[in-house]
């Protein structure tokens, strides 16, 4: 009885460790590429008439390191730009793992996240940036070997609050590189704006896992 008792617990044991080492490779990784954004209202984009487009197009860069016991430490970054309008986007932020099974784990992050406009208006260039606290949930699933879903749910306590979600795909094509191809739907309310400003972002990319 004994015996049987601790081989499951060995068995069990080899799982777990099994588990969580292959999913720290999804969360320790570097990734980047093109982004392009579409809006749901139009956005100023020349300086001097009034030029105005719903579409900008930029790029994004991602790292994320799993270090200690689940933890992991992750940092975004977004940038879009049509003529004399430019869109910045960062986060830096700590979260923590779980692993389900050899395939599948869902995570927790608690962050500081900025969105910086610099757009045109009334011939000048207007600097606003939003700051805040924000907090994601999300998951990681091995769909198959090559395939990596990465639905996420983020919310940002900006002067308005801030809600994103994203679904993430990585096909895996050598090794330890992927593809990203990659969807997400934001909306928040700029300082003195009445509407709710929605984008959707559609990025394509590189990634390599480590």
């Amino acid at each position: 009885m004994k015996k049987s008792a601790f081989v499951t617990v060995l068995i069990f044991s080899s799982v777990s460790i099994q588990s969580a080492l292959a999913a720290s490779e999804d969360y320790s990784f570097i990734s980047g590429g093109l982004q392009l954004t579409q809006f749901n209202q139009e956005i100023p984009t020349k300086l001097n008439d009034d030029a105005t487009s719903k579409r900008l197009m930029g790029g994004y860069l991602r790292g994320s390191l799993s270090f200690i016991d689940n933890v992991f430490a992750e940092v975004r970054l977004d940038m879009e730009k049509k003529d004399d309008a430019k869109i910045t986007y960062g986060l830096i932020g700590l979260g923590y793992y779980q692993p389900i099974n050899s395939d599948l784990s869902a995570y927790g992050l608690l962050g500081y996240a900025t969105e910086r406009f610099e757009l045109p208006f009334e011939g000048v260039k207007a600097k606003e940036k939003e700051k805040g606290i924000t907090a994601e949930v999300g998951a990681k699933y091995h769909v198959s070997d090559i395939w990596l879903f990465e639905p996420a749910l983020r919310y940002g306590k900006y002067d308005k609050s801030a809600f994103e979600l994203r679904l993430g795909n990585n096909i895996g094509v050598y090794d330890s590189i992927s593809v990203e191809a990659n969807i997400g739907f934001e909306q928040f309310q700029r300082k003195g704006d009445d509407k709710r400003l929605k984008q959707t972002k559609f990025t394509l990319g590189a990634r390599y896992s480590f």
